[in-house]
């Protein structure tokens, strides 16, 4: 099965309409890493392992079989006529130029990878010289599509996260309190700055909160603290920083309480968590903005968010990447109501992916990894985008939109002189034992 898997890889795959003529298909170049050369005889006849299915040759080959899915889809739903060339190119630069000589490759409509910087730049540059449009799947360094107009980055940026945070906080959380925690001081100063500028544009002044809500909270507290044996003054209740008289409160039971938002910075590797309890509602809920790369990081801050929780309503904002930290409690997300911000998020009750999974089984007797679903997203948008514009596809990138497995492309240019940026990121929120997509309004 191997050695068929991989003379098909190394082969020139004609995708075209028997009834077209070749040189009216389009053709596409595909370059991915194979590490072809590391398949030899020793390697085909192997038992199946995990360290086989680790060894590089496996590394992006869902990759490839989730691309090809894609292909055969365009080809036999939209009629495209379509010639494929695959090349294995990974992180040697060789490889990348062996491709470029390859005379057929300028005549190519468009070329997808290489996957790895120093190769696709090789690439980068040639298709540059030759008006090709480029696809860079993987990194997410904006600097590639600076004065390259042909480059298209499929992977958003982390500053551009920044919109769709906005629109979350306009529409759900304008009238929280708001602390915004920082892993350590030279954390992204930048991306902090713009941070505290959409919050403090964004959230109300204050927040009124009716009577009837706040002596049931405080009844609430207080019968724990007498059950904890813990002494407190019955007329007396401390949040927010202020003191409220619950008398006063009962008497007014009909009207409400105006508390004031605030915005509160917390270096968490200065002063841990410690300034929240100053600043915390019990009232109504405190929004958590958290920004840090660190997994040890993440893991503290969901313990020590934990045992907030069990006296402040919060909901916690995770950025920039929480998804990729493994082994963080869901239990603890889900009581913390967690926000994740994800280009990768699978819906798999969705019909589409149920499809999609049933296809790869048949085809390769395998589940489909995180790569599979990146590979068919990126065959099915700009197979299907090249087909409808043909030439004119890059004009056309920022108004076509289609349905995707695992997310949507926004692109965007910074400058004329600049490639096309995606910018779209998936948000959603641990609810029940369910992980729901929130509309936030960003999305198209």
């Amino acid at each position: 099965m191997l050695k068929k898997l991989f003379n098909i890889l190394i082969c020139l795959c004609l995708l075209a309409s028997a009834e077209v003529k070749a040189q009216e298909a389009y053709r596409v170049a595909l370059m991915t890493p194979l590490y072809l050369e590391q398949v030899d005889g020793q390697f085909l006849s192997s038992e199946p392992s995990n360290k086989l299915l680790l060894s590089k040759p496996f590394s992006f080959l869902h990759f490839y079989e989730g691309f090809m899915i894609a292909a055969d889809s365009v080809v036999n739903s939209r009629n495209m006529q379509l010639e494929l060339k695959v090349y294995d190119v990974d992180n040697d630069v060789k490889k990348a130029v062996e491709a470029i000589n390859d005379p057929w490759l300028a005549t190519a409509d468009m070329i997808i990878g290489p996957f790895y910087l120093k190769p696709f730049h090789v690439v980068r540059q040639f298709a540059s010289e030759n008006n090709i449009p480029i696809v860079n799947p993987i990194t997410q360094r904006s600097e590639i599509v600076d004065n390259h107009p042909n480059v298209i980055k499929v992977k958003p940026s982390f500053e551009s996260q920044m919109a769709p945070l906005d629109s979350l906080i306009k529409r759900y959380y304008h009238a929280n309190n708001v602390f915004i925690i920082r892993e350590k001081e030279d954390s992204d100063p930048l991306i902090i700055d713009q941070i505290n500028e959409i919050v403090n544009r964004n959230i109300d002044s204050c927040s009124y909160v009716d009577n009837r809500h706040i002596v049931k909270v405080i009844k609430t507290h207080q019968k724990r603290w007498k059950y904890l044996k813990v002494e407190f003054e019955a007329s007396d209740y401390l949040t927010d920083n202020i003191s409220l008289d619950v008398n006063i409160l009962k008497r007014n039971i009909d009207d409400s309480t105006a508390f004031r938002n605030q915005v509160v910075n917390i270096n968490y590797e200065r002063d841990s968590l410690h300034f929240v309890k100053n600043y915390a509602s019990s009232m109504r809920n405190n929004l958590f903005i958290v920004y840090g790369n660190d997994k040890v990081f993440a893991n503290e801050i969901v313990n020590k968010v934990t045992k907030l929780i069990e006296h402040y309503p919060i909901t916690v904002i995770m950025l920039p990447e929480w998804s990729k930290f493994d082994r963080l409690f869901n239990d603890n997300l889900m009581k913390m109501h967690a926000i994740y911000f994800d280009d990768e998020f699978v819906d798999y009750q969705n019909i589409r992916t149920e499809s999609f999974i049933c296809k790869f089984r048949n085809r390769y007797e395998t589940e489909p990894n995180d790569y599979a679903y990146q590979g068919f997203d990126i065959g099915w948008y700009f197979l299907n985008v090249l087909n409808i514009y043909g030439e004119n596809m890059m004009d056309n990138l920022p108004y076509y939109n289609t349905p995707l497995l695992q997310t949507r492309f926004h692109f965007e240019r910074n400058s004329d002189t600049s490639g096309y940026e995606n910018t779209f990121w998936n948000v959603y929120q641990f609810k029940g034992y369910n992980k729901v997509v929130l509309k936030t309004g960003y999305e198209k």
